[in-house]
Formats: C-alpha cells, sequence, structure tokens
C-alpha cells in the first residue's frame, strides 16, 4: 500500500518550492532607488551649453586667431566630463552626481582659457628658472 502523506526528502542544492514563493514577492525599494523621470535634464544641458560656452569664451577671448589648435581641448574636455553624466544609474539617488558633473563641464569650458594660460605661464617660468631657455 504506497504512503501518500509522506514528503519527499530534500537534497543539498535542490530548490524548495515554499522559497520560491518568497523570492516572487515584491522587491522592497529605497526611497533613493526610485526611477528619476528626468535624468536625461542635466547631461543634456552640459552637452548642449558646455560648447556653446567654450565657443563664446573663445570668441571673447579672440582664441580663433591666437591658439586655433588649443580649442579642440576646449570642446573635448568639457564634453568628455559632461559623458559620464549620460552613464550613471538612473535613480533619484544618483541625480546629484550628475548635477555635478554637468557644473564640472561649463566650468571647465569656461575656464579653459585660464587653465591654458596658467600652464603656459608656470611651464615658462620653470623652464626659465632651470636654464633651459636659449636665445
Amino acid at each position: 500500500m504506497p504512503n501518500s502523506t509522506r514528503q519527499p526528502a530534500v537534497t543539498a542544492g535542490a530548490p524548495v518550492a515554499a522559497s520560491a514563493a518568497t523570492v516572487t514577492g515584491p522587491a522592497v525599494m529605497a526611497p533613493g532607488d526610485a526611477t528619476d523621470p528626468r535624468w536625461w535634464v542635466a547631461p543634456l544641458a552640459a552637452t548642449v551649453v558646455a560648447p556653446l560656452l567654450s565657443f563664446l569664451v573663445a570668441v571673447w577671448a579672440d582664441l580663433f586667431t591666437a591658439l586655433p589648435v588649443f580649442l579642440i581641448g576646449g570642446f573635448a574636455l568639457p564634453l568628455a566630463a559632461a559623458v559620464p553624466g549620460w552613464c550613471l544609474a538612473r535613480t533619484r539617488r544618483r541625480r546629484q552626481a550628475r548635477i555635478n558633473l554637468a557644473t564640472l563641464a561649463c566650468l571647465l569650458a569656461v575656464a579653459y582659457p585660464a587653465l591654458i594660460g596658467g600652464i603656459g605661464v608656470v611651464f615658462f617660468v620653470v623652464m626659465l628658472l632651470t636654464g633651459n631657455i636659449h636665445s
């Protein structure tokens, strides 16, 4: 006579039916893990505004006639700072990081001519003080 009330033996590594029911339940999310519906605003603003600021600063400082080769960095460096904003997780928790990256990109766009000028002055002074400038 078969014993129908007997439970099958559970072996190591075998899935248990009771634990499968708990896994499929709703996931508990922290408030910062919610999807940010406007995640794209800061990266888009940086992607559009940073090259525009670079262009305006280059026109204001007359860099198109003086140093056209250095303008490549003036456009590339701010955009390189804005790119990670597109790649961050699209959650509310990462919103401030996206805003910080957009702000950094815009600041780099405005400060790039001063940055290049400062590096040039430091390079000149070091070369002068070390005796590497000859006439």
